[in-house]
């Protein structure tokens, strides 16, 4: 007779594969909250609450928590948990150089493949839908859009590896920062006008005038934190004085 060898306990696949799946959806939901604004810069995010808000166990938070920080939506702070990052003037511009670049390239190959299969239909309609959102100025709907408008040029780009870098670069606090600094009306305004001035380029088949319509949408959106910024400051060195 065969001795019974001596074992450790593994978890059993589909239990590994439970975990991870409810990694990926805490992860998710949490990266949805971030990029709509529902969670916003600075803001702690409590354990205790997010266990019992979405029905999990502390182990698949942290293996969350690890994923969004890897991604820079949020901090790991020692002691403190984790908390949405909130990005330093350096980070603002070091980042918007990177997305010029990635989302420049987006613009340049979707202009290259607008009439390729159902592509310029699919983008019309998403142009159409911006429209709607200059009478509409509802910002919770426009970030929606926003979105929708970005993710349409990378989808049509259809390059998946520039696809995954521009989703990793295209931070929530962007747009929440900057909806402190104008106002949602006129953040509304123009950055649907921005929009239509990428499309036009698209529309029209132009690679060089896509980047450069893009590059223009998005300088024009970090100069509005970086203005923030300095009022920050400024208010702060006269509340001092």
């Amino acid at each position: 007779m065969l001795k019974k060898k001596n074992s450790t306990t593994v978890e059993p696949p589909e239990t590994v594969t439970r975990s991870g799946d409810t990694v990926e959806r805490v992860a998710a939901i949490l990266k949805s909250q971030i990029l709509d604004g529902t969670l916003v810069p600075g803001q702690r995010l409590i354990s205790r609450d997010l266990i019992e808000e979405l029905g999990i166990s502390r182990g698949p938070l942290r293996e969350a928590f690890r994923r969004l920080a890897a991604d820079r939506l949020i901090e790991l702070i020692p002691n403190r948990g984790a908390i949405v990052r909130r990005l330093t003037r350096t980070e603002i511009i070091h980042l918007f150089e990177i997305r010029e670049a990635l989302e420049g390239q987006a613009a340049r190959l979707a202009a290259k493949r607008i009439d390729l299969g159902k592509n310029r239909a699919y983008f019309e309609a998403i142009v159409k839908q911006g429209q709607a959102q200059k009478d509409r100025l509802v910002m919770s709907s426009f970030i929606a859009h926003n979105r929708e408008f970005h993710q349409a040029i990378v989808k049509i780009s259809d390059n998946p590896e520039l696809a995954e870098l521009i989703d990793r670069y295209q931070l929530a606090m962007f747009m929440t920062l900057l909806r402190q600094v104008i106002g949602a009306e006129q953040i509304i305004k123009n950055s649907i006008e921005q929009h239509e001035a990428i499309a036009a380029a698209i529309l029209a088949g132009d690679p060089e005038q896509a980047y450069e319509a893009m590059r223009l949408h998005l300088w024009h959106s970090a100069n509005g934190m970086l203005d923030r910024d300095r009022q920050k400051t400024a208010n702060a060195l006269q509340a001092k004085g």
